[in-house]
């Protein structure tokens, strides 16, 4: 039986893989951010001051390798190591499902704002595209095959460009709640448990002379800081140009795709929750809504999947929305959701606390 219970502190349910509650019922994410309160933050930017040092080069090279995506926390991260520790990085996305015109404008405004190369890694399309189907019909995991690129392509190019400095933003597992977070700063740590690498891919970073790091370690870390340092400096949200089903609350955030965020909503039907609970979790983290306003959010948005998202992924995959549907119905966890009278599945109600 799947059991579901909520952090009292904020809304991460007890069904988010690797999510740890305590017996107090406050779950790891929450403690985390209450024991920055405790971090003399002076201390850590001096030891990545020590860490840049060790890596600068003086050579017009490479110093270090930026993982991006044209993004808020791409724009603050690059920020961070250009202009204030005067490094020079060779920044690496891994490309988009599809994009958005905005995800194509902030993409190069990030080079644009901080003259920095960059690399787009395309993955063979057509193989991408039979990857996602075949992982959304046999583990209703679309982004299945992007977690395994984006956390091995960019230690492939550190070493093509011999870099042996990785440098990610926020550490996901201590955000959001996950594995290996004894040593928080250690992003190959975090990365060699990723469920879906395989022992080839493990074995191969073992060999590799490369220190991979987390930002978010070194300074304390918030989307919403790195959101106003996006917009004065270039980057383009979907405020008031597209309703996304309750994402307006958070127009910066996921703007460079579409049919990518049907993976939020696959993790709805999964375990009954989404992208909505981890951005209203992380909102109550840093006071900007109460717990309450967040679990109206969840109630009134989290359920629904987006038309304009359902269209892109359908087409992008070769899968009629019928097919879909279907897809989704044979997969939902009917211990914690019901289909309502208009055909749409919801949490049910003793979960909405």
């Amino acid at each position: 039986m799947t059991e579901f219970k909520r952090c009292k502190q904020c809304l991460m349910p007890s069904t988010r893989p690797g999510l740890e509650i305590a017996e107090d019922g406050i779950c790891y994410p929450c403690k985390a951010f209450e024991y920055r309160k405790k971090i003399d933050w002076d201390i850590r930017w001096k030891e990545l001051e020590l860490l840049c040092n060790h890596y600068r080069k003086h050579t017009g090279t490479y110093d270090c390798l930026i993982t991006v995506s044209g993004g808020k926390d791409s724009m603050r991260t690059t920020q961070i190591l250009t202009e204030q520790l005067d490094m020079n990085p060779l920044c690496v996305m891994i490309d988009n499902f599809s994009w958005s015109e905005i995800g194509r404008q902030n993409y190069y405004n990030l080079s644009d704002r901080f003259g920095v190369d960059m690399i787009c890694y395309t993955p063979n399309r057509k193989y991408m595209k039979q990857r996602v189907l075949e992982d959304f019909v046999q583990y209703l995991h679309p982004a299945r095959f992007w977690d395994e690129i984006l956390y091995s392509i960019p230690h492939e190019f550190a070493k093509r460009f011999d870099i042996e400095l990785v440098i990610w933003g926020e550490n996901p597992a201590l955000e959001k709640g996950g594995l290996n977070l004894d040593d928080p700063s250690n992003a190959l740590k975090q990365i060699d448990s990723h469920e879906q690498l395989t022992k080839t891919e493990a074995k191969r970073k073992m060999k590799l002379k490369i220190n991979s790091i987390f930002l978010d370690h070194y300074i304390p870390w918030s989307r919403y800081e790195n959101a106003a340092f996006g917009m004065v400096n270039g980057l383009k949200t979907y405020d008031n140009l597209w309703d996304r089903n309750g994402m307006e609350y958070f127009p910066f955030e996921q703007v460079d795709t579409v049919g990518y965020l049907v993976n939020s909503y696959s993790k709805y039907i999964k375990f009954g929750f989404a992208g909505m609970t981890e951005l209203c979790s992380d909102a109550i983290r840093h006071k900007v809504i109460t717990r309450e306003e967040g679990l109206r959010r969840i109630r009134d948005y989290e359920w629904k999947l987006d038309p304009l998202m359902l269209e892109d992924f359908c087409k992008g995959v070769g899968l009629s929305e019928r097919e879909f549907w279907g897809i989704i119905d044979r997969y939902a966890n009917k211990e914690l959701l019901y289909k309502d009278t208009d055909g749409y599945w919801k949490l049910k109600e003793e979960f909405l606390k």
